[in-house]
């Protein structure tokens, strides 16, 4: 991957994500693009798609919601995203509930109001999240631990803080912060599991992250999950754009 030679340091997603909630927040409202969309995962998920992101990962699908955010969605209140969401799950009979296509954890008022519904209820809250926010910020994560239906997915760019900084653009300390974002979560006793782009990566750099996980909790091991990108017309065109090719030998590779 030549381009994790670039010289440039790179952006701080945690001042990305001030800025950014800044335009996607406004009180306890936060901005969506829909609602309630249904989608396989986990055997059935009812999903609603945020707005809004502190990393600018050059293989996202994701489009208008993290790159525009400003053009973007409408603002909705907690009880509103909740019934969109459970309405989506009646219909579809899905357990488990989320918001994805942009960073979970900005406008931290508006997303436990929305778990505090969600735990009135028997549904799972999947909070996805890129770890930038809750590896900063141990608070957060213990506060957390107050909701008994939510279990956390932290995605991982990379297997390590080269990959990290050519695959997102950010600066590459911040690679330690998802790792981080594990232990406080697992130390305040909530829910989680790890996510591992891999597409970039090679057996070297696997075992690199596989150690740094197993250091953490041995557990991580057991959940984690390879993330292996769909090259969708937008993510190719991207790719391309930074010159960047999916290694194909680990397709097949498991950790």
């Amino acid at each position: 991957m030549d381009c994790c030679m670039a010289r440039s340091k790179g952006y701080d997603p945690i001042i990305l994500a001030k800025k950014t909630e800044e335009i996607v927040v406004k009180g306890n409202q936060r901005k969506y693009v829909q609602l309630g969309r249904h989608l396989r995962f986990y055997g059935g998920t009812s999903s609603a798609t945020e707005v809004g992101c502190n990393l600018r990962c050059k293989f996202c699908f994701s489009q208008e919601p993290v790159w525009k955010p400003a053009s973007t969605g409408q603002f909705y209140t907690p009880q509103q995203v909740f019934d969109g969401l459970v309405s989506n799950a009646k219909k579809y009979g899905n357990q488990i509930i989320s918001a994805s296509a942009s960073e979970g954890t900005l406008g931290q008022d508006h997303l436990f109001e929305l778990l505090r519904l969600v735990d009135e209820t028997d549904y799972v809250y999947v909070l996805e999240t890129n770890g930038m926010t809750l590896g900063a910020d141990i608070e957060y994560c213990q506060a957390l631990a107050q909701f008994k239906n939510l279990h956390v997915r932290v995605s991982i760019k990379g297997c390590n803080e080269d990959e990290f900084h050519c695959l997102t653009g950010a600066k590459k300390e911040a690679y330690e912060l998802p790792y981080m974002a594990l232990k406080n979560l697992i130390d305040a006793g909530v829910s989680v599991n790890a996510c591992l782009m891999v597409s970039f990566s090679d057996e070297d750099t696997m075992k690199q992250a596989r150690e740094t996980l197993f250091s953490i909790h041995p557990g991580l091991l057991k959940s984690v999950e390879l993330e292996r990108i769909k090259q969708f017309p937008r993510v190719k065109t991207r790719l391309n754009k930074h010159n960047l090719k999916p290694n194909q030998q680990i397709s097949c590779v498991t950790i």
